[in-house]
């Protein structure tokens, strides 16, 4: 017998009491002709049958409090006893050979059961408050440091560098040019994971704001020509002018950010990139100064002016004019949501609040814009984005596993 589909245990409590949508009724109606289709023969009368499964009935009704249906409405019962009850060959042969002896029996088979929930429950969740500072910063010789007050040191030396993060919202390297020139370049990883930002003043003085989910890799100190950080994920960069001497003049020291096989060179600047490796698209916005896209995908570096964005999707690029305002909502608290399809939405969510995205059926490509505050709870903003959106939306616990369920 093939495996049976699974069915969310939550829409089959919802279609037993009429709560479900069209489309959702077409979908149980479905499963359960393929359901009963697939099981075996059982040589038993027809009141035999129906007694035992008034018994299973008796059982269920205790614990979800719906009267006994009418003999007339018999699929739908039969649809939630098995529902709850799939295991083995058939919900019958699970629930005659093995039948619980009170309601909180069946409340613990209904946990091991074959459903879709996979032991995550539907609990009232807590709030999930948004994204707080948090990171934890790699040194150059392998050691990590989670950055917070609680592990009762402030600040540390890598190679004669001083880090200091006093501050619990950024890092900062307190560099002395006049004793590292002629060392070997070092670098540390600041990675910040999911429900987290953090900043970071380089030695340089620029300062890098991360979003959550996101890396930097850089060196402990500048030296050279050229400043050059990889990133992973997305940053807002307040490039530092910076001057170099060479021979009998002072030249200029370019700053570079790797992301990907992209490099963006940058003299002075105001930008953002968003680069995450999940994602198909990479995006680039300037808002102050100049900056230049240099890609393999591309022969020639792309030059961007203040209020300007590239958009990459594969060898494809795109040059758009937009609001800064709205295009760096993140970074100003806000999430900003400019014709974005409900995934895309949902992978900001996943990164800002840490919690897993997992979806209950097909999500069309339809596009929304909103604009929600990132200081609000997920159910507040999850709020909104039913409204929005017109898709339902549930968190469900496994221990301390957060898990978002999106149901069309």
């Amino acid at each position: 017998m093939k495996e049976p589909l699974k069915v969310d245990h939550n829409l089959l409590k919802r279609y037993t009491s009429d709560q479900c949508t069209d489309q959702e009724k077409v979908f149980i109606d479905d499963w359960y002709i393929n359901y009963v289709n697939q099981l075996p023969d059982f040589e038993l009368a027809a009141e035999e049958l129906q007694t035992d499964l008034s018994n299973v009935w008796n059982n269920i009704d205790a614990e979800i409090q719906r009267p006994y249906p009418s003999r007339s409405n018999w699929k739908k019962w039969f649809t939630a006893a098995a529902s709850i009850c799939v295991i083995g060959f058939s919900s019958y042969y699970f629930l005659r050979d093995n039948s619980p002896s009170s309601p909180r029996d069946m409340i613990n088979r209904v946990a091991t059961a074959d459903v879709e929930t996979d032991s995550f429950s539907n609990q009232k969740a807590r709030p999930i408050p948004p994204a707080s500072s948090g990171a934890a910063l790699i040194l150059s010789n392998g050691e990590q440091i989670v950055l917070n007050k609680n592990n009762g040191t402030y600040n540390r030396k890598d190679h004669e560098i001083l880090i200091d993060w006093s501050d619990n919202n950024q890092l900062v390297y307190q560099a002395d040019d006049s004793k590292n020139n002629s060392q070997a370049v070092l670098t540390n990883t600041l990675v910040v994971p999911k429900g987290n930002t953090y900043k970071i003043r380089l030695a340089d003085g620029t300062e890098v704001t991360l979003n959550a989910d996101s890396k930097l890799t850089f060196p402990i100190q500048f030296t050279g020509t050229k400043r050059e950080v990889t990133l992973e994920g997305e940053a807002y960069f307040e490039v530092s002018k910076r001057q170099i001497s060479a021979g009998s003049k002072m030249i200029k020291q370019e700053f570079i950010v790797h992301a990907g096989q992209n490099a963006i060179q940058v003299l002075g600047t105001k930008f953002n990139v968003k680069a995450y490796r999940e994602e198909k698209q990479q995006s680039f916005t300037l808002e102050e100064g100049s900056i230049a896209l240099n890609s393999p995908a591309n022969p020639a570096p792309i030059l961007l002016k203040p209020g300007q964005k590239i958009i990459q999707a594969g060898n494809e690029f795109s040059l758009l004019e937009v609001d800064i305002s709205k295009d760096l909502s993140w970074k100003n608290g806000d999430f900003y949501f400019d014709s974005a399809t409900v995934q895309e939405i949902m992978a900001q969510i996943s990164r800002w609040y840490n919690i897993e995205v997992e979806y209950l059926g097909p999500i069309n490509n339809q596009r929304y814009i909103s604009s929600i505050s990132r200081k609000k709870t997920l159910q507040e903003v999850l709020e909104i984005l039913e409204t929005t959106t017109g898709i339902k939306f549930d968190i469900r616990m496994k221990g301390k596993e957060r898990r978002l369920m999106v149901i069309p």
